[in-house]
């Protein structure tokens, strides 16, 4: 199939499926092809209207911009947009911008949820893609599918949509500059394992058999941002995983991400999501 997005109806479409009997842990529930001009377009991923979801949004032509905590940085053609919300950062159309035209995919679903904040937490959340990348090929697969109502069973959606995240897992493991930014990943597991305990910086270089000036440089170079900033990102967006778990308590929740504060805790976690922990569990359920 010649790949030609531009062909694609400028639309914006949703899949409802109300006579869905099971829950699917990942699905797409909005598609679209959009143009935007106005600069009015902005959209911030702190606020969160409901259950949380992840976005997938690939650049076709013209310039968006993406700005979070990390700084900023423009959205070119032929770069991935992959981000969770609710999460941290703001994306919309710059001033100096005549345009910017996309693709892109709603997800819902814990496992949706889940891959994209990986995502985000391993490669940061814009990736620019090759020329004959797999994931976009697919994408506009999946796009005309939709478009055509040729997807109308939850269980197809479902089956594509997930393909969809494993096909772009497996394009940017074998990506070595992607790779490379993989390079702790054990780290990060021993992090989100131990993350009930007071973990300091000189137990994370003693962890990766380095000295703490040349762990924190080197990690910051890779990761983009401090160790401690990580370790702060990594126990609340657990702590966001964990609040879906039916019976657990905030108080729980915080402990279990390593703060004990529950005021500090719900102070954090507002901060980072925009949203209050009661107020996220009670949307997310």
């Amino acid at each position: 199939m010649e790949r030609d997005f531009f062909a694609l109806p400028l639309k914006r479409q949703a899949s409802r499926y109300p006579g869905r009997n099971f829950p699917l842990h990942v699905l797409t529930i909005l598609s679209g092809h959009s143009r935007e001009t106005e600069v009015n377009y902005y959209n911030d991923s702190r606020i969160a209207a409901g259950s949380p979801y992840g976005v997938w949004q690939y650049t076709l032509s013209g310039r968006g911009r993406i700005e979070s905590r990390e700084g900023s940085r423009d959205l070119l053609p032929g770069s991935l947009m992959i981000l969770s919300v609710p999460g941290q950062q703001v994306y919309y159309l710059p001033e100096d911008s005549d345009h910017w035209e996309f693709v892109f995919l709603a997800m819902i679903g814990r496992e949706a949820v889940r891959i994209t904040r990986m995502i985000e937490q391993r490669l940061g959340a814009v990736t620019l893609t090759g020329e004959n990348s797999p994931t976009v090929e697919l994408l506009y697969t999946i796009l005309g599918k939709l478009f055509a109502g040729d997807i109308a069973d939850p269980f197809d959606n479902s089956s594509y949509t997930y393909r969809l995240c494993m096909t772009f897992l497996r394009e940017t493991g074998k990506n070595r500059d992607i790779h490379r930014k993989q390079s702790f990943e054990e780290l990060r597991f021993f992090l989100r394992g131990n993350l009930y305990r007071d973990i300091q910086v000189e137990e994370m270089a003693d962890f990766m058999r380095m000295s703490r000036s040349h762990f924190t440089r080197i990690f910051s170079r890779e990761m983009g941002m401090s160790p401690r900033s990580y370790l702060e990102d990594l126990r609340l967006k657990t702590a966001a995983e964990i609040l879906f778990e039916a019976g657990t308590s905030i108080k729980e929740t915080a402990a279990r991400c390593g703060i004990y504060d529950v005021n500090y805790f719900c102070r954090r976690f507002k901060k980072h999501f925009g949203i209050s922990p009661g107020k996220y569990k009670t949307q997310g359920l």
